[in-house]
This record gives structure tokens, C-alpha cells and sequence, in this order.
């Protein structure tokens, strides 16, 4: 079907090349590209698509309120104060808390549940585990606590997050607890083979139409998401949180980063690495974090189990999109091992629009054998084969890089802040316009589709030199750590214009990201590398390669609010970060 897909379109662009006499020009000696050609074929075809976008769009009945009504609810901006250094007495506190979110109608294999990754995989059964786990964290100096939730899936949107923090708060409440949280951050694993956490499966299609006539008196409004697992996930989530909150208690906490995970034979980057399991496949660029970012928590009582929560960038892909069994892709089996080893784990996503992960690259041999003998034991395990290898070593290598831990001052600084982000006509704006995704929404006329999203960004600073961004979205590393596309290579031959914010900041510090947090935007990209998502059919020919030199992949675009999400994004997080430093 692709491939039947993209002649069609080469045929169309051909044609359009045959009357308009269009010339390709590729960029040479620091010249900005030309793809004026490409560019003007891409536009008509994609004219036409979002015609049909807003001529559906238009037809479903839409109550957001405009962006002038909107009233902010169940958000938390974070510490009023910031501190440079430890207050007087200060002190850690932290706890953990973790929840199933696994519908037994699923786990007995009496119902199939669509994942959130593929569109039209649906699974019947349960291989490991779907869940929520939550650290709650205060540095005692009366500012409050902050807390971070990792969910299994591909996204939460906004209006799913703000849910859950408001039943956290109730169920704190009901237990006659007073909460002083400041902040609740929560992000997406961005598993693909779970249940679907957003609402992307192939019933979406049944629904958009049942959301079409929701203004009949007899049709319901529906989300997309399965409703049943839905109220498991707000549930569940929420739990984890409680359970964090209510477990904190004293210790002392620790940060280290273990050996590099992001050598590249291919591009001749990070040659002095050990490990090749990242790869960005956008851009040979070496603008990523490769290595994985963690923190451990060691309470001050002996008999209470460590806490380690980790970050980084990589697409949980490695399971087959046949399988039929629920899995939690390799962060899953990374907490497998750090469980064993007697302490609790938390896996924080980080900005990994591009960055795909190579299970394949795993030599260890010791985690060789022990993969190849569940197999062996089980030739069900045969499918989960790639996780577990990439967990195990994961693990492997968090517990080797345990003895560069340095201690961190207890000091826990946060600021959030709400961000209006404009939608243009799409894949995503539709849905928006459907009321099927869980987003918060406005009404805006300064919006290209007249909607527009209330996201949200955030600084957290833990101890006085590591700072943890907060992003809603699958972000292009390089806007943060920067080396963005350039005017040699990007779709509209310009250079992006922003500062990226890890340049803002003290080059002593620093700077990781949580990607997927507080909400579900799609793919954050530059704006001028943002080309609409028909471009990566017309790019990917082999008669394009010929013409305008190496294809490059758009198909990120095809899930993203619009070309400005980029500058949106970055320009919120830039005046953070300029705010508090």
C-alpha cells in the first residue's frame, strides 16, 4: 500500500513538475538549500488535503470555550520561591508508589484492547505488566513537594493529566491529608505495544462519526480512548501518586550518569562511547543525550528499599507489531532488574522524537545467556527477545555506574507555565475538532484552524546544578541541546532562529528533558525543517533522490499542531529558563 501509495504521488509530482518547468538546486558551500520545486508540489497536494481537513473538521459540533473564557483548573505553577543552596535543616524526603493499570477483561483474554503505536495491532492477552509509578520528593524547606509520574504508553493529553492530579488531591483529601504538592508532572514511557492511552487505535474511525452527530439528542459524545481502561489509567495513575506522597520519608539522594549508549558507527560520532544503542534517524547530528541520567534515593532507614529514577531519549519499539500479548517494552524489564536488585525504579522518557534504540546492538554476554535461556525455557519469550536484552543491559549498566553517584544538596526548585499552542489543519487538529482526543482546548481566531491547545512547559531544578526541562511533546533534541538543521539542509532553506535552551543556562549545569510530559502534542520540530507529512512520500522517491538530493523523513509531521510548535515550545521554555536564572 505505501509503496502503491508513492508512485501515485511521483506521478502527480511529475506532472506538476511537466507544467511548471520547476528546477531543483541542493546547497553547496554554506548556500541555503533551494527546494522551491518540492516545496511548491508539496504545498498544492497538501492544499488539497487540508481543504478536506476543514471541510470535516467544520462539521462536528465543538463547546471549547475561546481562548479569552479559557480558566486554568487543577494546574500547579510550582514553588513560589527558588533557592540557590540548601535551606536551614534541610533534608530530602522521598517515597514511591506504583499501580497496575492492566483491565482484567485483557489479563483473562476476554476482550482485545487496540495499542496505542500501530492503529490497527490489537493484543489479547498480557506478557508483562501496564502501569503507573510515582516519586514524590520535598527538600523539607516548606516549599512543598513535587512529584513525577511515569505512565505506560504512547501519550497522556492534558485533560487526562489535569484529571488525575485532581483525584490524587481528593483521594489525599479523603485520607484527611492536607496536600502541600506544587507540582505533578506526568509523563508517558511512549510504549507502543500497551493499551492505548490516547485514543489512536483503528475504533477512533467509528467514533469521529458518533462525535459527528453528538448534536442529535440521542447520540452521546465519546472520547476515543476505550472508556473502561481509561477510568483504569486516571485510577491508576492517581494511586501512584497517593502512594508516593504518603510514602515519603527521609534519606539522602544521589545522581549519576552511566557509560555512553549513543555511539554511531555509521556518522563517526561518539567514537570514545562504549555502546551503540541510540541512533538518531532524522539527523546526523550528535545533539542528543547519550547517556543514561539517574538519580537514587537512599533512605535513612535501612529497612526501606532505595528508589533510582532514570532518564533518557529512546523510542520503545523493539517488540513486533504482530504480537498479539501486552508488553511495556524494554523500560519494563530495565525496572525487572533494578527491582531484583532491591530497590524501586521509575523510567522518565526523554526527547526522543528522532532517537530510535538498537536492541540488536546488545553484545553482553551474560545478558546473551540469560535472555537466550528464557527463550529457550519459553519459546513465547521469543517475541519479547529484543525488551529484554535492552532492559537488562540498561539495568546492567545503571548498576555498574552506581559507584560515580554523587550526593545532591536538597534543594528542589519548579516553575511551570501554561502555553497556548496553535493548531493548523491536520491529523491532530481534526481530532481536536472532533472533541475525541483529551486535549484542553480553545476556540482561537488567530489559530490557522481557529483552535488552539492549552499545553503546558516547566523548569525543575534538583540540587543546584541538574535541571530536569518539561516538554508536552516528542521533541528534536537539538532544539534544547542545540546544532538545529541549518539553512544548508533544512525544508525551507532558512535557519532556525531561537536560542536553544540548554545555551541559556550555565554551561556547569545540566540539562536533561521529560519528553511526553503533561500532555501528548505530537512531534516537536524546527520550523524550518517543517514540511507538511505528504513531503516524505515525495522525498522518498527514488526519482526525488536523483533530483533534489538526500531524502530526508517528514513523516513526523504527520502528528504535530503545525509548523510553529517548534518556536511555540522552545520560546515558552526559553522564558523559563531566562525567568529564574
Amino acid at each position: 500500500m505505501k509503496s502503491t501509495s508513492k508512485k501515485i504521488i511521483s506521478v502527480l509530482l511529475a506532472i506538476t513538475l511537466l507544467f511548471t518547468g520547476t528546477t531543483f538546486a541542493s546547497a553547496t558551500d554554506g548556500e541555503a538549500a533551494d527546494n522551491s520545486g518540492i516545496m511548491f508540489a508539496t504545498n498544492l497536494i497538501n492544499g488539497i488535503l487540508n481543504a478536506v481537513f476543514k471541510g470535516f473538521g467544520s462539521l462536528f459540533p465543538n463547546d471549547a470555550p475561546t481562548l479569552e473564557e479559557y480558566e486554568s483548573e487543577n494546574f500547579y505553577e510550582g514553588t513560589e520561591i527558588f533557592l540557590d543552596e540548601p535551606a536551614e535543616n534541610a533534608k530530602w524526603k522521598l517515597g514511591f508508589g506504583k499501580a497496575s493499570m492492566v483491565p482484567e477483561n485483557l489479563r483473562n483474554g476476554s476482550k482485545q484492547y487496540y495499542t496505542g503505536g500501530y492503529f490497527t495491532q490489537k493484543i489479547n492477552g498480557v506478557y508483562d505488566d501496564q502501569g503507573a509509578n510515582a516519586v514524590a520528593m520535598t527538600d523539607s524547606s516548606g516549599r512543598g513537594t513535587v512529584v513525577m509520574v511515569a505512565i505506560d504508553g504512547i501519550g497522556v493529553n492534558n485533560a487526562d493529566v489535569r484529571t488525575i492530579r485532581a483525584r490524587a488531591e481528593e483521594k489525599l483529601l479523603a485520607k484527611g491529608v492536607f496536600s502541600d504538592i506544587v507540582a505533578i508532572n506526568i509523563n508517558a514511557t511512549h510504549c507502543h505495544t500497551v493499551v492505548d492511552t490516547q485514543g489512536f487505535g483503528l475504533e477512533l474511525i467509528g467514533k469521529v462519526f458518533q462525535n459527528l452527530f453528538s448534536f442529535l439528542p440521542f447520540v452521546e459524545k465519546t472520547r476515543s480512548i476505550n472508556p473502561e481502561f481509561h477510568t483504569l489509567m486516571l485510577e491508576g495513575a492517581s494511586d501512584a501518586i497517593v502512594q508516593a506522597y504518603m510514602n515519603m520519608e527521609p534519606g539522602e539522594l544521589y545522581y549519576f550518569e552511566t557509560a555512553g549508549i549513543g555511539r554511531s558507527e555509521r556518522n563517526g560520532t561518539y567514537q570514545d562511547d562504549e555502546y551503540g544503542y541510540l541512533y538518531n534517524k532524522r539527523y546526523d547530528s550528535e545533539s542528543y543525550q547519550n547517556f543514561i541520567a539517574c538519580f537514587k534515593f537512599v533512605p535513612d532507614n535501612a529497612e526501606s528499599a532505595p528508589t533510582v529514577f532514570a532518564n533518557v531519549g529512546g523510542h520503545p519499539t523493539t517488540i513486533s507489531r504482530e504480537t498479539k500479548l501486552l508488553s511495556a517494552d524494554y523500560p519494563h524489564y530495565t525496572e525487572v532488574k533494578i527491582n531484583d536488585a532491591g530497590m524501586n525504579f521509575m523510567f522518565i522518557q526523554g526527547a526522543q522524537s528522532p532517537i530510535s534504540v538498537n536492541a540488536g546492538a546488545v553484545e553482553t554476554p551474560e545478558i546473551l545467556e540469560e535472555v537466550a535461556a528464557e527463550v529457550a525455557a519459553d519459546p513465547v519469550v521469543k517475541d519479547y527477545e529484543q525488551p529484554k536484552k535492552l532492559g537488562y543491559e540498561f539495568a546492567r549498566l545503571i548498576l555498574d555506574a552506581e559507584k560515580n553517584a554523587v550526593k545532591v544538596e536538597p534543594v528542589i526548585n519548579v516553575k511551570m507555565a501554561e502555553v497556548t499552542v496553535p493548531l493548523e489543519y491536520g491529523l491532530l487538529e481534526l481530532g481536536v475538532a472532533a472533541d475525541l482526543l483529551g486535549t484542553t482546548t480553545v476556540r482561537d481566531s488567530s489559530a490557522p484552524a481557529k483552535f488552539s491547545v492549552i499545553s503546558e512547559v516547566g523548569y525543575l531544578e534538583i540540587g543546584t546544578d541538574i535541571v530536569m526541562l518539561t516538554v508536552p511533546g516528542e521533541l528534536i533534541p537539538e532544539l534544547v541541546y542545540g546544532n538545529v538543521v541549518d539553512k544548508t539542509e533544512a525544508y525551507l532553506g532558512t535557519d532556525w532562529e531561537l536560542d536553544c535552551t540548554a545555551e541559556l543556562l550555565d554551561e556547569d549545569k545540566t540539562v536533561l528533558v521529560m519528553g511526553l510530559c503533561n500532555d501528548a502534542l505530537g512531534y516537536i520540530v524546527p520550523d524550518n525543517d517543517y514540511a507538511p507529512f505528504i513531503a516524505d512520500s515525495l522525498w522518498n522517491t527514488d526519482a526525488g533522490e536523483k533530483l533534489w538530493g538526500p531524502a530526508h523523513r517528514h513523516y513526523e509531521e504527520m502528528l504535530s499542531t503545525g509548523s510553529k510548535a517548534g518556536s511555540t515550545i522552545i520560546g515558552a521554555l526559553n522564558t523559563l529558563v531566562n525567568e529564574v536564572k
